[in-house]
């Protein structure tokens, strides 16, 4: 009865988030990271099955992060062929790993003898917990990653370990491989917690851990991490970049020789650490089963030497579930082995409820109304204007904050002041969205104005959309033209 109650409240809850990821996409609030993956899902799905990505910097998808799923993924485009269905697979994962996570937590329930009211309030306070984290809904606002995927598919693994489904285990684990490094990463954590969990489970969680260290291993050894950002790690090693294959070795001897770093920028980021986990409990950190997912994740993450790493939401995804479950379950054995434990269970479990909840209720509302207002409706007609009047074989250089739903082709690009483009196809489409730019880091509104300017009056480009914002132009480049490059900004004395 409380699993098919928690499927209706959740279900319920995926219709509003593919409502959400709906408005999103009509109005083109989709920047770069969908663009690389709407870009490869595109290609495939039209049959060039080894696509090449232009978004961040030229090389095979493939080589970005080993992301093999994303070929099942393009069979979806021969039935859809709309790019959208990447974001409501991403909603019905987030949706999904709530449901697992949920059918976990009353198994373990179900599994310590807890009676059927009390499991009916844990039940309705996980719900609730689930629906109002912040995490969930930065992640949706900001395109569309691999991280939520796979989630769905690193809980399986581990409720089976811990339920002793060990055959049907290996089935999920060699699921989360297909998702690239980062999702392996978290099968190093998994194998932590199944190691930590006891005897019954510590053989095959070494066995995942091993298998998650050596994927990430052969990842690296074939070169197949371009986009991962393997670099942001070399000032561990105190190197400006890393070498493929011997990089993750350098990082361990550097942390060794130099412990000091690594600690320095943990301390200076625990505010943030604390921020991300109090919407699941961070006492779940107390339990085997909380604690070696997150550990391992929020650690990456953490020493990245790049901030936003630790407080995007998508980038920790998986940490959210995983201190659910853990905060249950050290509940649990606050009330079986303290003295007055269930006093103390429930006062310490009021009290995380209390904290995720208001937390939850306090920000969620404002992360949604931000990204629906992020650009506007009239600004998203215009844009869907100007998608609609760009040939199907153009090359697009657009706005990084509005390009996503421009980017299923084979020639894409953002916008920089300065930048240089092959001209690879024609016409070449130009998408400016300057107003909208103010909420992209490193991105300026001006520069996007002065490329539109250049675009207009330099190039000679036909306008397509002046209105709301938004300015769309094709141009037809001259004979031999093989290569584009705007002017650098001006640079104000003093600024």
């Amino acid at each position: 009865m409380l699993r098919v109650g928690g499927a209706g409240v959740l279900a319920l809850w995926l219709a509003g988030l593919v409502a959400f990821s709906t408005v999103l996409y009509q109005r083109n609030n989709l920047t770069a990271d969908f663009a690389t993956y709407n870009q490869a899902w595109t290609l495939i799905g039209h049959g060039h099955l080894n696509p090449y990505s232009t978004i961040y910097t030229g090389y095979p998808f493939l080589k970005s992060d080993f992301e093999l799923i994303m070929w099942p993924l393009a069979l979806v485009h021969l039935v859809i062929p709309q790019p959208i269905v990447l974001l409501w697979i991403q909603d019905l994962a987030v949706a999904a790993s709530a449901f697992v996570v949920y059918v976990w937590i009353l198994d373990f329930l179900e599994s310590r003898n807890v009676g059927w009211r009390a499991a009916t309030g844990v039940g309705a306070v996980v719900l609730t917990a689930l629906v109002v984290n912040p995490g969930v809904y930065q992640t949706l606002l900001f395109d569309f990653h691999m991280e939520p995927l796979s989630t769905v598919f690193v809980l399986l693994a581990g409720r089976d370990i811990w339920s002793g489904r060990r055959r049907r285990a290996w089935l999920w684990v060699g699921l989360v491989l297909l998702f690239g490094s980062f999702a392996a990463i978290t099968l190093v954590g998994l194998g932590l917690s199944a190691v930590l969990a006891g005897g019954a489970t510590r053989r095959q969680g070494l066995a995942v851990g091993v298998i998650g260290l050596a994927w990430v291993g052969l990842i690296s050894l074939l070169g197949a991490n371009a986009g991962s950002g393997i670099d942001n790690y070399a000032y561990l090693a105190g190197r400006a970049t890393l070498p493929h294959g011997t990089g993750a070795a350098l990082v361990v001897a550097g942390i060794l020789a130099h412990p000091s770093r690594p600690l320095h920028l943990v301390t200076g980021r625990l505010h943030f650490l604390w921020v991300l986990l109090k919407p699941a409990g961070v006492i779940g950190l107390a339990s085997a089963w909380g604690f070696g997912v997150p550990a391992v994740v929020l650690l990456v993450n953490v020493l990245n030497v790049q901030e936003g790493f630790i407080f995007q939401a998508f980038q920790n995804f998986v940490v959210f579930p995983f201190v659910l479950l853990g905060t249950v379950m050290v509940l649990v054995w606050l009330a079986e082995h303290l003295r007055w434990g269930r006093v103390v269970a429930i006062v310490v479990g009021l009290a995380v409820t209390a904290q995720a909840v208001v937390y939850g209720l306090g920000t969620s509302p404002g992360n949604v109304r931000w990204a629906v207002d992020r650009v506007s409706a009239a600004t998203g007609a215009q844009l869907n204007k100007a998608l609609a009047r760009t040939p199907a074989d153009a090359e697009v250089i657009a706005t990084i904050g509005i390009m996503g739903r421009f980017s299923g082709r084979p020639a894409a690009y953002w916008f920089s002041p300065g930048g240089s483009y092959p001209v690879s196809s024609r016409p070449v489409v130009f998408v400016f969205d300057p107003a909208n730019e103010n909420t992209i880091p490193n991105a300026n509104p001006a520069d996007d104005r002065a490329g539109a300017e250049y675009v207009r009056t330099v190039l000679h480009a036909r306008p397509l959309v002046e209105r709301d914002g938004v300015a769309a132009f094709v141009w037809s480049p001259p004979p031999g033209t093989s290569r584009l490059t705007f002017p650098a900004p001006v640079k104000v004395p003093g600024g």
